[in-house]
């Protein structure tokens, strides 16, 4: 008998349910966009309610789609960071504040000039941005304090959505890097709470679970709301880099797996954690007694979203009419600029609340250098392509293991011509596993190692992932990258002063 498995992915531009069978192969997707609200520059929220609701009709969509069949368990996967709090009766305090906001960047600047950034990441392995949430914690201590007072638990993403279908509050050990906890003992770190002047949320931190332990059960509401049969199992989840990567296939040590989602996460699994480089990327656990370290763009596809829209009027319009994808004439047209975009270098740090990899910079933004009068809108397009590839060559020179191969997962790697330029860029071999959906699958893998479909979660793995794509890097164009990477690395070196100064004057002119 064939066991169905649900996964459900919450990301910052989408929620996906997807059902999967025990070889893991998809079998229905239901995603809805996810209503992201900014009510002031570098803010980024989402209602609570929304949030679940939204869920709902993705499970209910998959479960018609599968025509009476159940499901044998249920997995999650959602963003990390940000402020997820519920009171004592388990209801939404504020709107859910996600990791890309930038609200609280001051704070981590002042920790980075007094020395507690460097603590932060001596026990977390983690270089803390403004969407993490002890800043946050910070941020509402002092300037929403009434929601703190009120606050009996510090959920996740996942774990909102979780508790809504079980009743029972948890989270579990891949989230809490980023809270930031001690990641060697895989748990929390009340001392950073303390330090930070938080000791009062020490006691409204939830159980810790392991990814695929059982959290609890559908209730009787949530099944009727959702269609999911009252009593089936429901795991605890990973945060959205961790399931990921399990999804795709990167759960041994020594492996490269780049995420290219609204972020780039260029992530290396290791059987130990991982302090070197100091003050820079984020650190999971993840199953296995692994970790992943991961040198993050906080703009992966996030640059290509802004690119269509605000460079690609000519070819939304032609899809709209079409009815067809956007990306196609895009690549074709970048297709007709030489690699290298004659000179044209772009910075791609779009996200408002910063960087975190090569080195941490709440203040860091994009730039284009080199533009001159020869210069098309083809160049342009294909200059944000190959800034994002950059990034990933420089995410993975922060470490100083050799990589070769990199499994590359996320909606950017369905495009055949961006999974191409990142092999030549970087020189390393690309591989794309089968499927689209990988961190709704590894939620997916999770819940089955939990539910007894499968004996662990490295024999999912074995089971349901296999390669699809593979991409070698052409010597040529390779050769051209090497010598633009260079450059790319100097100028991102060299913003900082530049950044600084912009947010001191950007300040003065807002009144901040």
């Amino acid at each position: 008998m064939t066991s169905y498995l649900l996964g459900i992915d919450a990301g910052t531009s989408f929620v996906k349910s997807v059902i999967f069978d025990d070889r893991g192969h998809e079998i229905a997707i239901a995603r809805r966009a996810t209503p992201v609200v900014s009510r002031f520059s570098g803010g980024s929220e989402i209602d609570m309610t929304s949030a679940w609701l939204l869920t709902v009709e993705t499970i209910r969509e998959v479960l018609a789609a599968l025509g009476g069949e159940t499901v044998a368990a249920v997995g999650l996967s959602g963003t990390a960071c940000g402020f997820w709090g519920i009171n004592a009766e388990g209801q939404p305090l504020r709107d859910a504040i996600l990791w890309n906001d930038g609200r609280a960047a001051s704070i981590v600047s002042g920790w980075q000039a007094d020395g507690f950034f460097d603590r932060i990441f001596a026990v977390s392995g983690n270089a803390p941005f403004p969407g993490y949430p002890l800043p946050l914690l910070c941020w509402l201590h002092e300037h929403e304090p009434a929601v703190l007072e009120q606050t009996r638990w510090l959920l996740f993403h996942k774990d909102w959505l979780r508790y809504q279908l079980t009743g029972a509050v948890a989270t579990e050990i891949s989230d809490i890097g980023y809270f930031p906890g001690d990641i060697a003992a895989r748990g929390y770190s009340p001392e950073l709470l303390r330090e930070a002047g938080l000791s009062m949320m020490i006691d409204k931190l939830p159980p810790l679970l392991e990814p695929e332990a059982i959290a609890g059960t559908v209730t009787e509401p949530a099944g009727a709301l959702t269609g999911l049969r009252p009593g089936t199992p429901v795991v605890a989840g990973a945060v959205d880099v961790v399931a990921s990567l399990v999804g795709g296939g990167a759960v041994r040590a020594g492996q490269a797996c780049s995420i290219l989602g609204t972020s780039l996460l260029n992530t290396l699994v290791s059987d130990v954690p991982s302090f070197e480089p100091a003050g820079t990327g984020a650190q999971a656990s993840i199953p296995g007694g692994l970790w992943a370290r991961s040198f993050i763009n906080t703009a992966g596809t996030m640059c290509i979203d802004w690119m269509v829209e605000q460079l690609a009027e000519p070819e939304r319009r032609s899809a709209a009419q079409a009815g067809g994808s956007v990306y196609e004439p895009i690549e074709a047209l970048v297709q007709g600029s030489p690699p290298g975009a004659k000179g044209l270098i772009f910075l791609p740090y779009l996200n408002t609340a910063g960087i975190v990899s090569p080195f941490p910079d709440a203040e860091a933004r994009g730039m284009f250098f080199g533009l001159s009068v020869d210069h098309t809108r083809a160049d342009l397009l294909r200059a944000v392509y190959e800034g994002v590839a950059l990034a990933m060559r420089d995410g993975f020179a922060v470490s100083d293991r050799p990589v070769d191969e990199v499994l590359l997962v996320g909606g950017g790697a369905r495009s055949a011509f961006w999974a191409q330029l990142f092999a030549d860029v970087t020189g390393c071999r690309i591989v794309i596993p089968d499927g689209t959906e990988f961190g709704a699958r590894g939620a997916a893998l999770l819940a089955g190692a939990g539910a007894g479909v499968y004996r662990s979660v490295s024999e999912a793995v074995e089971a349901c992932v296999r390669p699809a794509r593979v991409y070698d890097p052409h010597p040529e164009r390779t050769r051209i990258y090497d010598l633009i990477y260079p450059l790319y690395r100097q100028l991102s070196r060299a913003a900082p002063a530049g950044w600084h100064l912009r947010a001191s004057i950007m300040r003065q002119i807002e009144g901040r």
